[in-house]
């Protein structure tokens, strides 16, 4: 990871600074963070180490590989694969761009948030392990110290979050790392209630909630049956407007075609999966074996969206 002495100053015409990034190297910790090039609605992620660059952009190519085989006589495995685009933020390539005179690396992605007014974003690690085959003593070790309780518990963590208040009238609120750390078996569904912009009483929008399950379903489902890869330190982005959320006069069939609807753009809802620098192909001795560590984790992440349909704390 390239560390910067301060927030770059030198960007391409075009490309700004993210400023809504929750989690990850950001330009506050010396790092240069995700980019922006509203034009043409993606965002910019530095490949950062060699090996890291190398392991994501393989990652994505594959799964556009299979994308573009998907209705060309595609495999089973083709098809499994094609079926994770639907969930993955879509991919533009790799391109160099000089930042303060230093060639850098990038990975163009889909901004997920390109059309919201108001919006919320949620960084879920998934995985009780999340350092990969290569790390040293001393990483693996650090690694197990943060968010010991959740990851040992539900295996993800939330490191960080932002939601815009509507019960504040759009109060923008943040949460990092210290705020996820402190999360437990006990307070980890506050979290997620804070996050889904409950009522005072604990009620979450059911519309909402049926649409982050239909994506999250998905991803369980390809997890459940994939057995190519074992993803350490990946991440769920859970992203919506709550600027669309419902109102107690609309009606539910207003109420859902304001979240997935905003005059011909895509739905407002969406989880996807990111962050792939520690993909790595499944080792000999554990082949036709399914990623029980990435598993569990989305696992508990349906679990816990679904407890709150169970449970009655719906509108």
């Amino acid at each position: 990871m390239s560390v910067w002495e301060a927030i770059p100053s030198d960007l391409p015409v075009g490309v700004l600074q993210l400023e809504n990034q929750v989690a990850g190297h950001t330009a506050a910790q010396g790092c240069l963070g995700l980019l922006k090039t509203p034009s043409n609605g993606t965002i910019l992620k530095p490949t950062g180490k060699v090996l890291c660059g190398i392991r994501e952009i393989a990652f994505y190519e594959l799964l556009e590989k299979a994308r573009q085989r998907e209705h060309d006589h595609a495999n089973a495995a083709d098809q499994l694969w094609a079926v994770l685009c639907q969930v993955v933020p879509k991919y533009f390539g790799h391109p160099m761009l000089t930042i303060d005179g230093k060639e850098v690396e990038f990975i163009q992605l889909e901004d997920l948030t390109e059309g919201l007014e108001w919006p919320c974003i949620m960084d879920v690690k998934i995985g009780r392990r999340t350092w990969d085959p290569l790390a040293t003593p001393e990483k693996r070790k650090a690694e197990e110290n943060k968010y010991k309780a959740c990851r040992q518990r539900f295996g993800l963590c939330i490191p960080g979050f932002q939601l815009y208040s509507v019960r504040d009238r759009g109060l923008l609120i943040r949460h990092g790392k210290d705020y996820g750390k402190k999360l437990t078996e006990d307070n980890i569904r506050n979290a997620f209630l804070l996050y889904l912009n409950a009522t005072e009483d604990g009620r979450v929008s059911r519309m909402l909630l049926e649409q982050f399950l239909h994506d999250l379903r998905l991803i369980r489902d390809w997890a459940h049956k994939q057995t190519m890869y074992r993803l350490y330190s990946s991440s769920v982005l859970l992203v919506y407007d709550a600027a669309r959320l419902d109102e107690p006069s609309r009606s539910t069939e207003q109420q859902r075609e304001s979240l997935t609807s905003s005059h011909g753009m895509r739905s407002s809802v969406r989880a996807r999966m990111i962050d792939f620098a520690h993909a790595f192909p499944t080792e000999s001795s554990e082949a036709d074996t399914v990623d029980e560590n990435y598993l569990q984790g989305v696992d508990s992440l349906v679990d816990i969206f679904e407890q709150f349909i169970a449970t009655g704390q719906v509108d």
